[in-house]
């Protein structure tokens, strides 16, 4: 902000207003972030280690039992009609029919890889969570936490291109960066970039704007502003957010663990019986 006095009530007004609905945007994007870097992850991570790798389990189930019953009805198809099956051909039209089966199993063996890994990279938060904060919090830890959230308002409050659209080439870079040491939890690169910005931050270039400008920043300040607050709605009633509470609670957890294991005995069943059915229908066609 410039030091510079402004005699105009007017513009001081609309320039201090600008100024709160700037350190609004900051709140709101800070959690949009804190909400996609961090809280997402870490539910979508409980979930799959709870759930999602039964489901993973059933689903691979599901694709097998597809599989069977694609070779039984093209098996059956041939011999109705008193032909020798082209197996070829057969399988050729299985892997087609098949492919978005396989295309949702192999992205859920990735989310699988990737709730491994965010475990072992963030040990200590997925305990707490799970444990409901059983145990006393590292007092330590948790006011470099709160640093960090702080820290990373004050930057985007500085950084962000809605915030700042005259900004130069250095500070976009600068932002990245910053977006990307919140990412990863990094207090100690935040900090860093946080002296490199007061190091080499530009003056304030908006002192001699005009009522009508500070208007017009204003308006679509508070448009920029409306449409965060829907994003971040929009993300806390989808997967995994509509699912915190009840990851959370340990008997809804073992009762849907329980269903989806009675899901796969019946899948697994149905399997077996799919199998045999092949294979009397490949007997026939060889016979």
């Amino acid at each position: 902000m410039s030091n510079t006095i402004d005699i105009n009530p007017r513009r001081q007004q609309l320039k201090e207003e600008y100024e709160r609905l700037q350190r609004d945007y900051s709140d709101l994007i800070a959690r949009r972030d804190d909400l996609l870097l961090h809280d997402g992850p870490l539910l979508e991570t409980v979930y799959m280690e709870t759930i999602g790798q039964l489901q993973y389990e059933m689903l691979c189930l599901q694709y097998d039992i597809y599989i069977l019953k694609l070779q039984r009805d093209l098996l059956q198809a041939y011999i109705n009609r008193g032909e020798r099956p082209d197996m070829q051909t057969v399988k050729k039209k299985v892997k087609v029919a098949s492919w978005t089966f396989h295309m949702n199993i192999q992205q859920e063996e990735e989310k699988i890889k990737e709730s491994k890994t965010y475990k072992e990279q963030h040990s200590q938060e997925y305990k707490a969570f799970t444990e409901h904060q059983s145990e006393k919090p590292d007092k330590d830890r948790e006011a470099e936490k709160i640093e960090l959230k702080n820290l990373y308002k004050r930057l985007v409050h500085r950084l962000h291109p809605d915030l700042r659209p005259e900004q130069s080439e250095w500070e976009r870079e600068l932002f990245l960066k910053v977006q990307e040491a919140y990412r990863d939890g990094n207090l100690k690169r935040l900090r860093e970039l946080e002296a490199e910005l007061n190091a080499g931050m530009p003056s304030d270039s908006v002192g001699s704007s005009t009522i009508e400008d500070w208007e017009e920043r204003i308006r679509i300040l508070k448009e920029q502003i409306e449409a965060i607050r829907h994003k971040i709605e929009d993300i806390e009633n989808d997967f995994p957010f509509t699912y915190r509470e009840k990851l959370q609670d340990q008997e809804w957890i073992a009762a849907r663990q329980e269903e989806i294991r009675i899901s796969i005995e019946q899948l697994k069943a149905e399997k077996e019986r799919l199998q045999k059915i092949v294979e009397i229908l490949m007997e026939q066609a060889n016979g």
